[in-house]
């Protein structure tokens, strides 16, 4: 009998462990605070194939064959958002620091947050010219827009896919591609979901007619609070070989990066 009740409460377990989803829904709330810390590493080899005239010159302009280069960039920021008013509600963000010139320190982006989507309407940054800004404001909000997650249950095994595009610009030719991004739930604890994320990049098109030949991957693994409805980990590691028959010269580019970004959501003191 205990045997028998033994593998009753087993097979209840699996059973139950097995029905374990989700609610999916990744946006802002209202009345709260989100510190973002965001630190990328990233290297790139670049091999030039061409004729011993050509590498020289590229040697005499300051280029080595091949030319690597690491880098690695920071970026912390606090994003706040107000009251609920309807469909919206109020969202400033401010760059406490930052590697990247176009977002100094101390800059700060008044909008919000309607239906889901990210509408900043102006720039406060005493250095930037009112052109800068415009055009800032512009690719700002595309960007913060472009990833739509979907909102539905998702049961712990179960994945979903995501395609967005990607730039490259590659000597005088703009590669357009994109990344297909797969999530698949791992498991549920203590309110948080844990995704595994796969990526595989694939060329679309590129601004001038040359042979290209492109593989690349991504795995990385993803924290979601689902009270929170918010990403609080989010990490990434790359890797893309191209290769690009130009004109005068072909080029084999090798990169790998690693994104590592976590975000500290706190309720907003009032």
């Amino acid at each position: 009998m205990k045997k028998i009740t033994l593998l009753l409460l087993t097979l209840t377990i699996c059973s139950c462990q097995s029905q374990q989803e989700i609610d999916f829904k990744v946006g802002y709330l209202p009345n709260f605070n989100y510190s973002l810390t965001q630190k990328q590493i990233s290297e790139n080899n670049v091999l030039y194939i061409a004729s011993d005239e050509i590498i020289e010159n590229l040697k005499n302009n300051g280029y080595s064959n091949p030319t690597i280069t690491k880098d690695t960039t920071v970026l912390r920021s606090v994003s706040k958002t107000g009251e609920l008013n309807g469909n919206q509600f109020p969202l400033n963000i401010e760059v406490l620091e930052s590697s990247n010139k176009s977002l100094g320190k101390g800059m700060r982006m008044h909008g919000n947050y309607v239906s889901e989507s990210i509408k900043i309407d102006s720039i406060s940054n005493s250095s930037m010219s009112d052109k800068s800004k415009k055009e800032l404001l512009t690719s700002m909000e595309t960007m913060m827009n472009q990833i739509k997650y979907p909102n539905r249950k998702i049961k712990v095994g179960e994945s979903f896919e995501q395609k967005n595009p990607m730039s490259m610009p590659i000597a005088d030719v703009t590669i357009e591609m994109e990344i297909n991004s797969i999530y698949t739930l791992k498991k549920v604890e203590n309110g948080v979901g844990y995704f595994d994320l796969d990526q595989v990049y694939t060329i679309k098109s590129a601004t001038k007619d040359y042979k290209m030949e492109l593989d690349g991957i991504g795995k990385g693994q993803i924290d979601f609070d689902i009270k929170k409805q918010f990403f609080t980990k989010f990490y990434l590691e790359m890797e893309m070989n191209l290769k690009t028959e130009l004109e005068a010269f072909s080029i084999e580019l090798q990169t790998k990066s690693i994104t590592d970004q976590t975000t500290e959501i706190i309720k907003a003191s009032r």
